[in-house]
């Protein structure tokens, strides 16, 4: 895992981070255009170490020397730890790309040292800088256990140094109680147990309205310009905030929900299809294309990915049993939990669920939670079979094979 705290460099060392970012940067894109070039010629063939000689003679003969060595080494080693990661995993890594002034903006420590100055402040060493400040946010024990960090320059103009170290254990103890997940829009998570968690406003209103003023202000000026830049950053700072609420918000609520429970039933969500642009082409053009994208910017904005990701590392690092189940979310929202009837018409509005069968009704979202909770293989009381539709059992849920899952027998 990594620490991230925040830098606070003096002018001289900024300036020595950002050569650092160059540098890096540079050195990466020049070693992936000879992999690439590798490729497609098949000329001398291309390994690290070649290129490490390569680095060392550029230094002796360029400007490269005036930079940091252990920095630029650094970037080839990122370089070839990603083609590895292709080469081993082509279906979850992607072809190594590009890396772009003001996006990828980081290079990494290797030799790690770092000193605390006071009960708040620290300083971290780096290469040509010497030490540079950063705010102490966390225990000190995990910071001095790391073994290199990594610093990086946001969109917004913030300093950050992510101290690599082993992920402590999560303390928790068991409880014995299981509770099935909804993900939502209106509700960003509903639990079987009738409880909503709802992310809340990630911007102010005066925030929001700031942050429309300076869109259009963005879209009049002219591109490349002085005054498009500042703007830009105005506007990534204020995107900034939203982030850093929406991760506080995540982390809280992982949290108290990996301590509340010993079995976790969420649905294995298929984002990346969820979102899909409804614009249609120009033979067949889509249909309530403003609507889908405003949906799409909802979905984005709850970052579900994120919430099952940090689920997922604090359930495998608890001190105690936890039980971790992802299941196909399919007809959840619409089958009747009283009686295992599904039909579309089931569910009347966005927040009431009324079953034309039985007459059940609830909160839709509630209703979901708990289907969701018995597909994981939990059994629910109040739950019957019909002519209609079978119950919901564990036959029914998607099992290691088919979803991904952290499994860990539950406590008894």
């Amino acid at each position: 895992m990594s620490i991230r705290q925040r830098l606070c460099p003096d002018p001289e060392s900024a300036t020595w981070l950002a050569k650092h970012c160059s540098d890096s940067r540079f050195v990466y894109n020049l070693g992936l255009e000879q992999r690439n070039l590798w490729c497609r010629h098949r000329a001398a063939r291309i390994t690290t170490v070649s290129q490490q000689k390569e680095l060392a003679e550029a230094r002796r003969e360029t400007w490269l020397g005036n930079g940091s060595s252990s920095v630029q080494q650094a970037a080839l080693r990122d370089l070839d730890r990603a083609f590895q990661n292709w080469w081993k995993s082509p279906h979850h890594f992607a072809h190594p790309t590009w890396r772009r002034a003001g996006v990828h903006e980081g290079f990494c420590i290797r030799d790690l040292s770092v000193r605390r100055l006071n009960r708040k402040w620290g300083e971290v060493q780096v290469p040509k800088a010497g030490w540079v400040r950063f705010r102490i946010s966390r225990q000190w024990a995990e910071i001095t256990a790391a073994t290199s960090a990594r610093v990086t320059l946001d969109r917004a103009g913030r300093w950050h140094a992510s101290f690599t170290t082993p992920a402590p254990a999560f303390e928790r103890q068991s409880t014995g109680a299981a509770v099935g997940l909804d993900m939502g829009v209106a509700q960003s998570v509903t639990t079987s147990d009738g409880e909503h968690l709802r992310m809340p406003p990630l911007l102010s209103p005066d925030e929001a309205q700031r942050k429309r003023r300076l869109q259009r202000k963005m879209a009049r000026q002219q591109k490349g310009s002085g005054r498009r830049c500042r703007t830009k950053v105005s506007i990534a700072r204020l995107a900034a905030r939203e982030t850093d609420r929406r991760k506080d918000w995540i982390e809280k609520t992982t949290t108290q929900l990996v301590r509340d429970f010993d079995l976790i039933v969420i649905e294995n969500l298929r984002v990346k299809n969820m979102v899909r642009s409804a614009n249609g082409t120009v033979a067949n053009p889509g249909r309530n294309v403003r609507q889908k994208s405003g949906l799409n910017r909802s979905i984005y904005a709850q970052s579900w990915a994120l919430f099952r990701q940090r689920l997922t590392d604090k359930a495998t690092h608890a001190t105690d049993l936890v039980e971790l189940v992802a299941v196909n979310p399919a007809y959840t929202s619409q089958r009747c939990s009283d009686c295992g009837y599904a039909a579309k018409d089931n569910r009347e509005s966005q927040a009431i669920f009324r079953c034309r069968a039985c007459g059940f009704t609830a909160n839709a979202d509630v209703n979901a939670a708990i289907n969701i909770l018995a597909a994981g293989g939990q059994p629910v009381t109040g739950r019957g079979g019909t002519s209609h539709a079978p119950p919901i059992g564990v036959d029914q849920a998607q099992r290691p094979d088919e979803a991904s899952t952290t499994r860990k027998p539950l406590a008894a």
